[in-house]
């Protein structure tokens, strides 16, 4: 069992007013033509990815780059959904569900180095749904495969060491959904109930030797998790942990894991810092307890809404570029403002 902990002042402190009248939700473009599944920064553009075949009206096979001004494909782009992204190596990597990136065999993983895609390996046998870098450096891949390098067994998580993919110890029972780096542990949430044989209710340790449980977990599927000082923030479909009630969000700042107030009335299957602020995404209409579409920010001991929020399905993805907050979803206007799957928080 994991027993990592915090002092107060590590705890998820209060942001600038997430109210501020200067702060605004606005458009990247005209956006994409499908769901917005996930986001991050490199080379100095944002690259966004998930479901769509078009961004900023120009053909971009479910990744592109925006460069501030304008979006433009990368490559050829990838055959299927993409559902995660992260930089290893200087090279921008994507994982989902597709088996060609570029135009060659890339099974549910591939990496872009800035012209080009290649694939790592010969990848896994199922779709990737979590990507993340350990402290340690190494890439680490998470969703329902259980086969890597074409013979591997790697039930439902590995490690990629630059040449060839590896297992992370037994892996889990079922599919991983989010991973993040907590200090020197690698933590996994997912489906799955066990994790090397041991009893871990959709979330779990890796210390680089053997899994563990946090505590008793969550009564249900963990969708993201995400570091805010010292705590571990995990986000989901569970209403409770532990036997105590976390309505889709809760903290583990040591032990054991606490709720976020009241929570929100839906899924959490996105989680960043932004401005030093803890920001919840998904298909909520309320935080707290408060009307809050879709996404939200907890300063420590309330939650408050971002302006009036999306209208549409919900986000799915959430990271920061040049100093702005970026959503990605399946939704048509932002704050009141028409934004076609992604959009834009801050001073516009």
């Amino acid at each position: 069992m994991l027993t990592l902990s915090c002092s107060e002042d590590d705890k998820p402190v209060a942001p600038d007013n997430p109210a501020n009248p200067e702060w605004a939700w606005g458009p990247l473009g005209t956006g994409m033509n499908g769901t917005v599944l996930a986001a991050t920064a490199y080379d100095n553009k944002l690259i966004a990815a998930g479901e769509f075949t078009a961004a900023g009206g120009v053909s971009a096979n479910r990744i592109a780059a925006w460069d501030g001004s304008a979006w433009m494909p990368l490559g050829t782009g990838l055959n299927d959904v993409v559902r995660a992204l992260t930089i290893h190596d200087n090279m921008l990597i994507a994982a989902g569900d597709f088996t060609t990136a570029g135009g060659q065999a890339a099974n549910h993983v591939a990496a872009w180095n800035g012209s080009s895609w290649s694939p790592l390996g010969s990848g896994m046998n199922g779709i990737v749904f979590a990507l993340t870098v350990k402290f340690s450096g190494e890439l680490i891949a998470g969703g329902r495969f259980t086969v890597v390098n074409g013979g591997t067994t790697a039930k439902y998580i590995a490690s990629w060491n630059g040449s060839a993919w590896t297992n992370l110890g037994a892996g889990m029972d079922y599919e991983v959904r989010a991973l993040t780096a907590y200090g020197p542990n690698l933590i996994a949430g997912g489906w799955f109930t066990t994790a090397g044989g041991v009893t871990a209710n959709h979330i779990a340790a890796w210390n680089g030797y053997n899994w563990s449980s946090l505590l008793t977990g969550m009564n249900n599927l963990v969708m993201a998790v995400t570091v805010n000082g010292d705590c571990l923030i995990a986000g989901g479909w569970f209403d409770s942990t532990g036997g105590v009630s976390a309505s889709h969000i809760a903290a583990w700042c040591g032990q054991p894991w606490e709720p976020l107030g009241a929570g929100v009335n839906g899924i959490v299957p996105a989680l960043t810092v932004y401005d030093s602020t803890l920001i919840a995404a998904g298909s909520f209409t309320t935080a707290g307890g408060v009307t809050a579409n879709h996404i939200a920010a907890w300063d420590g001991s309330s939650w408050a809404p971002l302006g009036t929020g999306m209208t549409g399905s919900g986000i799915w993805a959430l990271t920061v570029f040049d100093n702005k907050l970026i959503a990605g979803g399946l939704f048509d206007s932002a704050g009141g403002v028409a934004a076609q799957n992604i959009a834009t928080w801050g001073v516009q």
